[in-house]
């Protein structure tokens, strides 16, 4: 049964990075997709069905660009749905680059405090990102970053949490919440107070010195200690020289929860769960679903040099992300071994990005801003790690944002793709043929379909 499956997977996936793949029937079979078969066959699941040219576009395009497809790139799509092109186009675009990094900001930096240091760490990730940097060099450059905030974009993320910094370094960076040993020995793990102390202490030396009005240097200052309180990592390596931060970066950089990690969360991001979920737990109680999975996922991340764009390929090429969404009651072990599809809730920037489109207006990132903000509320201090977590919409927020921009159109095949990137039912335009094409598109812009990444 187990051939069966790998060769069906065969027919209907474009196979990226053949290297290191499985030989079955002596055709090579992608090395996600062979994993994710053989634990399908094992639980007794039947995948779901191909998700259509039409949504795989749409889901892409949310994933990589942040963003709903313009009806133009739809049509030169389902025209010629060459699904690994693209993959390969989006990847390789500016507007990639800016997305992620957009993306990436909100999980290390989140929404509150100054808007301005915000905006310095975003514009230095797009560097990294547009120079193809690791993310493993990225992570180092952000844990041992000097200089002043206006000035020098990663010395935000640390100057970000002046207290307690490896809380937020832990959850990110190794998927591990070790504040829960901030007072007392983890109830439900192995972490204990004095590794949650003897791990912050890496940041002792840490100042931060105002320099003027919106701007700080982040600066450090070598501490002494006796050996018995020097800092100590959670694999129990400590430091041989003073550059404390430097060595934790290249501690934190080179074990292996960090490759787990990393390769979670891209997966998370593409998939809406992860393969430990949530994907800030990882702990003795909270084991991945599909372990030989995340295994292979982070000997890849390590072997590509932790390569975000061959990581994204990848996933976004493997059968497991190219499934229909169409799930029922009862449906929780093909969800949680992505044997069908997960439904993600956009981001408000994704929201807005997409209305935009939709309406074809151009983007103001203060109008975003400002819609964030009241998206958001009272949760703007969250942490924003896990991305996908369910929100209410604001629909007077989107009110705001529609009237005025609807065309008066009839064509209402038109109004379907530009929203929601798929053509009316029958049924759907029977029962619109007479209502006004504002309050059409009202309805559609404020339905779930199109709040949803499916």
């Amino acid at each position: 049964m187990t051939q069966n499956y790998l060769l069906i997977l065969l027919l209907t996936t474009t196979v990226a990075a053949p290297a290191r793949g499985q030989l079955v029937d002596g055709h090579e079979v992608d090395p996600i997709d062979s994993r994710l078969a053989a634990r399908w066959e094992s639980h007794g699941l039947q995948p779901a069905a191909r998700c259509t040219d039409g949504q795989f576009l749409r889901r892409l395009s949310l994933d990589l660009l942040g963003r709903i497809p313009t009806e133009p790139e739809l049509e030169a799509f389902l025209q010629l749905p060459d699904r690994s092109a693209a993959i390969e186009r989006m990847l390789g675009s500016q507007e990639f680059d800016e997305f992620w990094a957009l993306n990436w900001t909100t999980q290390l930096y989140g929404y509150a405090e100054n808007s301005a240091d915000s905006e310095m760490l975003q514009h230095w990730l797009v560097e990294q990102i547009t120079a193809q940097r690791g993310y493993d060099e990225t992570v180092r450059r952000l844990i041992t970053a000097n200089g002043e905030s206006a000035f020098d974009g990663a010395v935000n993320f640390l100057l970000r949490y002046p207290d307690e910094p490896v809380v937020k370094v832990s959850r990110a960076f190794l998927g591990v919440r070790l504040d829960c040993a901030r007072c007392h020995d983890h109830p439900f793990d192995r972490w204990t107070k004095d590794d949650f102390t003897r791990m912050n202490r890496f940041f002792a030396g840490l100042e931060r010195r105002d320099v003027a009005a919106g701007n700080a240097r982040l600066v450090d200052v070598v501490r002494e200690l006796p050996p018995d309180e020097r800092p100590r990592f959670l694999t129990g390596a400590q430091p041989r020289t003073t550059q404390w931060r430097s060595e934790f970066a290249l501690f934190l950089t080179s074990s292996r929860p960090f490759a787990r990690n990393f390769a979670n969360r891209l997966w998370y991001h593409m998939l809406g769960r992860g393969i430990v979920h949530p994907v800030d737990d990882v702990s003795r109680e909270n084991r991945p679903a599909v372990p030989e999975l995340l295994e292979w996922l982070a000997d890849e991340s390590q072997r590509s040099r932790f390569d975000v764009r061959h990581m994204l390929r990848l996933i976004a090429n493997s059968t497991a992300y190219q499934l229909d969404s169409r799930s029922q009651r009862g449906d929780e072990e093909r969800l949680r071994l992505f044997a069908v599809r997960t439904l993600k809730p956009m981001t408000p920037e994704q929201l807005y990005t997409s209305t935009c489109v939709a309406l074809g207006k151009p983007v103001n990132p203060d109008e975003r801003f400002q819609f964030v903000r009241a998206f958001l509320a009272d949760a703007l201090d969250g942490d924003f790690g896990s991305t996908w977590e369910y929100r209410e919409t604001v629909q007077g927020l989107m009110s705001r944002l529609v009237e005025t921009q609807i065309p008066p159109t009839r064509d209402f095949d038109a109004l379907f793709r530009r929203i929601l990137s798929r053509a009316p039912s029958g049924p759907e335009r029977a029962a619109l043929a007479s209502r006004p094409a504002r309050e059409v598109g009202f309805v559609l812009l404020n339905c779930s379909e199109f709040a949803f990444n499916h």
